[in-house]
């Protein structure tokens, strides 16, 4: 899923990305490799927050916070992209969520959100557990109303799950939208 969300986010040199929900750091570690830029991440947990900051203690571009979707700890437009892969089930409002995402991202900022289907869900039974499952048109369409704009779908595949999704959209103002 990792992979999937860094090709969809399409990041540049120079871009200023924020992972939310990092975990164990995988994905912060590519992200730090493909931008000279500025790396955030934002975690709920703060086992995953201490495991990052020993993990990446030497890294001067990444800022690592304690905190939630539903309030950033960033200013409005701080970020060129955006990610979040595997979290949106945990989400205690993912509509105030994705307004959230839209209000730290620049004009024509891009999201990228992984996420397994419902149907993927309930193949593994921890999954019944604490997780809210979101289909593809409901994710969708929280996007949109958060204003975010050519919204576009990639499928991937792997061991677990067997199929994932990742949604891009860019937020309104970008040329995407025009």
């Amino acid at each position: 899923m990792n992979r999937l969300a860094l090709d969809r986010l399409e990041v540049g040199r120079g871009d200023v990305v924020l992972e939310v929900g990092f975990g164990g750091g995988d994905l912060l570690a590519r992200l730090l490799r493909v931008t000279d830029g500025e790396v955030v991440g934002v975690d709920l947990s703060e086992a995953m927050v201490a495991r990052a900051r020993r993990r990446f203690r030497c890294e001067p571009r990444l800022r690592l916070h304690l905190g939630s979707v539903d309030a950033l700890p960033l200013g409005d437009g701080a970020v060129d992209r955006a990610c979040s892969v595997n979290n949106v089930y945990f989400w205690p409002d993912p509509a105030a969520a994705m307004r959230e995402l839209a209000r730290v991202l620049k004009p024509g900022g891009r999201l990228a959100l992984c996420f397994e289907p419902p149907e993927e869900l309930r193949k593994w039974p921890g999954h019944r557990f604490g997780f809210r499952m979101h289909d593809e048109p409901a994710v969708r369409s929280m996007m949109e109303a958060a204003g975010f704009v050519g919204i576009r779908r990639a499928e991937g595949r792997g061991r677990m799950p067997d199929r994932f999704l990742c949604l891009t959209g860019e937020r309104e103002g970008s040329e995407a939208g025009a």
